[in-house]
């Protein structure tokens, strides 16, 4: 019988790496490339995105706390009495009002402007009333638990600062202009209180 070269042989049997034995050997280097590049492309992503230190660290309840403790002690050393309610909102009297508080379905006329601790205003009436106070039934629409319970404790001519923690106001997510953790304080006035009509 006559020895067959090799390059006599069909193609597809001259290949060694076609050859059955070889598949499995095969397919586990491809796989084991795979996942490295998966590591690889994983290593650099992480890497590149620790190094952008151009980012602000994420807040932490403890940055805010630390920020709400300075402005609370500025406040008092420049001579405010702050008190605090039964939810944790810090408050400033700063003109006493007459007459009652208001009750669920009252309509109230209320001025207010919401700010940072930085300083940023990032809300007041005056942005979108013309006369820039805000009429509205209390208790009719969905306000942050801190704002609800401050304006609860106004009378017609108050003028009551309101502190408000996270926690009582947009929290670890925080809400547009506010980020997490973000303490707030609000400039209020409550100039009307019609009471609901029975």
């Amino acid at each position: 019988m006559q020895e067959l070269d090799v390059y006599q042989l069909p193609h597809f049997l001259k290949c060694i790496s076609c050859r059955p034995e070889n598949f499995k050997k095969k397919a586990m280097l491809n796989r084991i490339k795979t996942i490295a590049l998966f590591f690889a492309i994983a290593i650099i992503v992480t890497s590149t995105s620790c190094l952008n230190s151009d980012k602000e660290p994420p807040r932490t309840p403890e940055m805010e706390q630390e920020e709400l403790n300075a402005a609370l002690q500025q406040l008092i050393d420049e001579g405010n009495d702050i008190d605090t309610t039964e939810l944790g909102v810090y408050y400033i009297v700063q003109e006493e009002g007459t007459g009652p508080n208001p009750q669920a379905g009252d309509t109230i006329s209320l001025e207010y402007t919401g700010f940072l601790l930085d300083g940023t205003i990032f809300d007041a009436s005056a942005y979108h009333y013309e006369d820039a106070i805000w009429k509205f039934v209390y208790k009719e629409i969905p306000l942050i638990p801190g704002f609800d319970e401050g304006i609860a404790m106004l009378s017609v001519g108050a003028e009551i600062d309101l502190i408000i923690p996270s926690y009582l106001a947009y929290g670890v997510y925080g809400n547009g202009a506010i980020g997490p953790y973000e303490t707030l304080f609000f400039a209020t006035k409550l100039h009307a209180l019609n009471p609901k009509v029975e």
